[in-house]
């Protein structure tokens, strides 16, 4: 047990001081090319910081542990949502300066909503629904190219900025390292616990994978960076639910062992995302938002083991 602590804490300061560089060098390329910081939350930055949760459920199904999958998945989006969020708001009061943000946050909950059907239909996700829900992450990855990109003037001098990217990918390898180490060490100490997986994937493993949002979002929210903490934490969720869920169910099937835990969760997630959508609609977030947040999620720890 002394050894798998030591490890977690090791990862912990790796995954900290990666997202340091990975979030300073993210922002350097959002500037060299012409998108907005949000674009970079949604693509490079959400995608990059959901590797975990991709490799994750993978592997899991690959093994047949469909509580880990479907745990990691819906576990890691209530986290980033009520944990990762809740933190960052609280770290400071901010304006919400897009405009496209509101429709953006009713496309995230349209597209978990969508997800969300293709996990309660029926016991299990079969590989034709995981093929699906892939394919809809790919239209949504071409809404983003034409919806939040603008073409550069004749004018203009900006030059793709080589060195932020070796150190963004550089980085990037280094928050996933980190995440790797800490939830192997994690789900080592649950399991010496006798915890069962489907709650080990909505609780510790979801806050392992949760982890390089986390970092990534307190080191933005530090310097005010606001589109690029929502756009991290949305590019996240959708990138978990229809990607990871769909990569997941196209390696082996995903069973639905624990209807009821689930229900629960999914309907705690949608609340979550339903209150993103408000926080958006006023453009001003205030620390106690991220009050709100954090009891949220202490409730949601609370509940899951309790039942």
């Amino acid at each position: 047990m002394l050894f798998e602590i030591l490890i977690f804490i090791i990862a912990l300061f790796i995954l900290v001081y990666s997202s340091e560089i990975f979030t300073e060098n993210a922002s350097r390329l959002a500037q060299s090319f012409g998108v907005s910081h949000f674009f970079i939350g949604m693509t490079i930055v959400g995608i990059g910081t959901s590797l975990p949760e991709i490799m994750i459920s993978g592997y899991a199904a690959y093994t047949g542990d469909s509580g880990i999958v479907l745990g990691n998945v819906i576990g890691s989006n209530i986290t980033n949502i009520a944990f990762v969020l809740g933190i960052a708001f609280f770290i400071r009061n901010t304006v919400i300066s897009g405009s496209h943000m509101f429709r953006d946050s009713i496309i995230h909950i349209l597209i978990l909503a969508f997800g969300i059907i293709t996990i309660l239909t029926g016991e299990r996700i079969t590989r034709v629904e995981g093929v699906v829900l892939c394919a809809v992450y790919t239209l949504y990855i071409l809404y983003l190219l034409k919806s939040h990109t603008k073409p550069k003037e004749e004018n203009d001098k900006t030059r793709f900025d080589v060195k932020a990217m070796f150190y963004t990918m550089l980085s990037l390898g280094g928050v996933l390292l980190g995440s790797k180490l800490l939830v192997d060490s994690a789900v080592l100490m649950a399991g010496e616990l006798g915890i069962s997986s489907a709650v080990i994937g909505l609780t510790i493993v979801a806050l392992g994978t949760s982890l390089p949002e986390l970092t990534v979002s307190v080191a933005a929210a530090k310097r005010g960076f606001t589109m690029l903490i929502l756009g991290n934490i949305v590019g996240s969720n959708i990138t978990n639910v229809v990607l990871a869920m769909g990569t997941a169910s196209i390696i082996n099937e995903v069973v639905v062992d624990e209807p009821n835990l689930f229900r629960f969760n999914i309907a705690y997630m949608m609340l979550l995302s339903l209150i993103l959508v408000v926080i958006v609609r006023k453009k001003k977030i205030s620390r106690m938002w991220g009050i709100l947040y954090l009891a949220m999620y202490v409730f949601f720890i609370g509940y899951t083991y309790a039942i």
